[in-house]
Formats: C-alpha cells, sequence, structure tokens
C-alpha cells in the first residue's frame, strides 16, 4: 500500500518513464509485437489504468520509446576526437567504440533494433524510423568533414550510409552470435574498407 501511496505521487514525466523503463525489460524478454500494455503495467508494478493514463495507445509507447532509445544512442555515439590520427585509425577507433557499447548494454540495442522494425512496419511510425536514421546520419556527416574537410558533401553522405550499414551488420552479428573476436575483426576490416579509397592520404 505505501509502494501504492509513493507511486500516485510521482509525476505525468516519471510515470511515463517508469512504464518506459518497464517495456524495455519486457521487450527485450519478449520483442516488441509479443509485449502487451498488461505485461508492462505488472512489470512497473502499477495498475493497468496506469498505462492508458500516460499513453494513448501502444504505438504512442513505441513511439516515446524509440525518441528515447535513440536519443541515448545519438548522446553517446561518435563523440570521440579524432586527434592526429589517420581517417582509418579514427574510423576504428569510433566503430570499436560503438561495439563495446552494445556488448556492455545488450538489451538496449535489441530494443531498439527491434523498435525499429516495427516503426518501419507501423504507418504511425514509419516517419519516426526516417528522422531517427536521418539523426545518425547527420552525425557521421558531421564528423567525416572533421575528417575528411575537403571531401564533396555528397561523397560524405554516400560514406556515411555505408558506415550505418557496416554498423548495423556489426551490431546484429554480435547481438545474434555474442563472438567477441569475429566482431572486434570485423571492426578492423570495415575501417579499413570503408577508407581504403583515401588510403594514400594517410601514408
Amino acid at each position: 500500500m505505501s509502494i501504492e501511496s509513493g507511486a500516485s505521487r510521482r509525476s505525468l514525466t516519471e510515470r511515463r518513464q517508469q512504464l518506459m523503463d518497464a517495456a524495455v525489460e519486457v521487450m527485450a524478454e519478449r520483442g516488441v509485437v509479443a509485449s502487451s500494455t498488461r505485461a508492462i503495467t505488472e512489470a512497473a508494478g502499477v495498475p493497468q489504468g496506469m498505462f492508458h493514463y500516460c499513453f494513448d495507445s501502444k504505438s504512442a509507447l513505441l513511439r516515446a520509446l524509440l525518441e528515447r532509445e535513440s536519443e541515448r544512442t545519438l548522446a553517446t555515439a561518435w563523440q570521440l576526437d579524432p586527434g592526429s590520427d589517420s581517417f582509418t585509425a579514427s574510423l576504428s577507433k569510433v566503430l570499436h567504440a560503438q561495439l563495446a557499447r552494445v556488448r556492455e548494454n545488450p538489451a538496449q540495442y535489441l530494443v531498439l533494433a527491434d523498435l525499429t522494425v516495427a516503426a518501419r512496419t507501423d504507418p504511425e511510425l514509419l516517419e519516426l524510423s526516417r528522422w531517427e536514421r536521418r539523426q545518425f546520419s547527420d552525425l557521421v556527416v558531421h564528423q567525416l568533414e572533421r575528417w575528411q574537410p575537403d571531401r564533396p558533401s555528397v561523397e560524405l553522405r554516400t560514406l556515411a550510409a555505408v558506415i550505418l550499414a557496416g554498423i548495423d551488420g556489426l551490431t546484429e552479428h554480435w547481438l545474434t552470435m555474442r563472438d567477441d573476436e569475429a566482431s572486434i575483426a570485423a571492426v578492423e576490416l570495415l575501417a579499413n574498407c570503408v577508407s581504403n579509397p583515401v588510403a594514400s592520404q594517410d601514408r
């Protein structure tokens, strides 16, 4: 009873965060599609009616979750200063750091991947999925501009698309196989393959 009384004093924002935290736990175990609002409220330890007080629908929850988890990933991604490193070494450092984040918190990335797939098949969430990809693309392009300031913008956009596709593949491979050695080797190969067109500038 005292727990419920404490929960009742929480703000709407706090309650929404509580439900989203519970949703991540449930979705990491069951997947997005199989996670019912009842299971989420049970995991959060709140009445079923609390869900509808905080969110209009499950799609609204998915939207809020995708926004939050994407922003968390964006906040920690591609923040390394290349310093005097070559393009290859700089890219390798960033890719290794990204792989380390996935290994440290696989549940977050499993849910984010599942949410992204769900968003692509939900007309209400499709634009959000595109927004997420644009945010990541802009972030990568911004970093590439620091590393390769003389390259045309269109080339940087193409390069960013290749890098993001590679990160997606590395993330999916590790989440599926949990093979550290193979994933680390793949990071080095990806960094070398992507930077090969400008390898002569690195020498």
